[in-house]
């Protein structure tokens, strides 16, 4: 058996990672450690990757493996945690052992293939979102669902997402959580016209987003890798790549898709956020996906103008829903996270 162990900044300690190295070369398995951000050294031949981090690790770790279906076990590391994992980094010797026995299933979930002109792009698991290249000015597009046309829009953006990702960035846009469902959801981000809601449509479809102007938009995967768009038209569809997540076949407390709705707040927050802007609701939900980042990180991954992030950190803030601290490897940054 060949193990590829991809871990985020500061959610392993070097012990750790020792302590993993020593486990698995005392079971003979072939391995190989590496930082997320060197994922180009990772070898693609193996049988499962292990991922240590948050969500943005796997998602990461996908979007580089393209077409290559290799199971994925997440754990949770000591930084934070996301909603994909199955324990946390102290019960690896555990869950090594399960494996070994080959007590687990695997859980395939759909991703959505990416057509940009000619470029075929990686797919995603959660989403692809359409936005200007200036914060704060609006995008201009049609939108065709198998050839059928539905409308022509003006937008802060647009959203495309799979079930996986319809309780994250979409759900914060005004999207429906869907469950057990093969279908996409297409949402427009603070549209001009309120009768464009969002809309699900079935997975066989093929969604068409069109009438774009080249070089002034961006297209964002998965939160993690941002496109110029150089094209008047992206298309997408069903991808035949699924992603595959190791699921303990004794396990009584997991399943991807309870976690994937506790993205959606408790009561008890919704009752601290009711009086929020829609800027600090969607910051609270990206610092709830993605677990601390630093005011640039935030500003990439909501989309946000700058004028907005700020007002939206100050009203989390002074609430007390949200903390920030020095970046441990740089004290001149900050971080912000959820206050726990």
């Amino acid at each position: 058996m060949k193990i590829s162990v991809i871990y985020g900044y500061s959610e392993a300690s070097p012990d750790d990672l020792k302590y993993i190295e020593n486990l698995l070369g005392k079971y003979d398995i072939e391995s190989s450690i590496m930082y997320v951000d060197d994922l180009e050294k990772l070898d693609k031949d193996i049988d499962l990757i292990i991922t240590i981090g948050g969500d943005d690790i796997i998602l990461k770790t996908l979007l580089y493996l393209y077409d290559k279906e290799i199971p994925l076990l997440s754990l949770y590391g000591r930084r934070s945690r996301g909603f994909l994992y199955v324990a946390g980094i102290n019960l690896f010797p555990e869950l090594l052992n399960e494996i070994i026995r080959r007590n687990y299933i695997v859980e395939d979930r759909v991703r959505l293939a990416i057509k940009m002109g000619s470029k075929t792009l990686p797919p995603v698991l959660n989403d692809a979102v359409i936005l200007s290249k200036v914060s704060g000015r609006l995008i201009r597009y049609s939108l065709y669902i198998n050839n059928e046309f539905i409308w022509r829009d003006d937008a802060d953006g647009v959203i495309v997402s799979t079930p996986t990702g319809s309780t994250a960035y979409a759900l914060s846009a005004g999207g429906s959580i869907i469950k057990d469902a093969n279908v996409f959801e297409i949402v427009p981000i603070n549209t001009l016209i309120p009768t464009h809601k969002p809309i699900v449509t079935s997975s066989r479809n093929r969604i068409l987003i069109c009438d774009l102007t080249p070089d002034e938009y961006i297209l964002i995967l998965d939160g993690q890798i941002r496109i110029e768009i150089d094209t008047d038209k992206i298309e997408f569809y069903r991808s035949k790549y699924r992603a595959r997540f190791i699921k303990l076949r004794d396990s009584t407390n997991f399943s991807i898709d309870k976690r994937l709705v506790r993205r959606v707040i408790p009561s008890a927050e919704a009752d601290i956020l009711k009086d929020m802007p829609p800027s600090a609701k969607l910051i609270y939900k990206v610092l709830e996906y993605e677990g601390p980042l630093t005011y640039r990180e935030l500003l990439i991954k909501s989309g946000l103008p700058a004028r907005t992030l700020r007002y939206a950190l100050n009203k989390l803030l002074s609430r007390g829903i949200i903390i920030k601290s020095h970046l441990d490897r740089d004290v001149r940054k900050m971080i912000y996270m959820l206050k726990k």
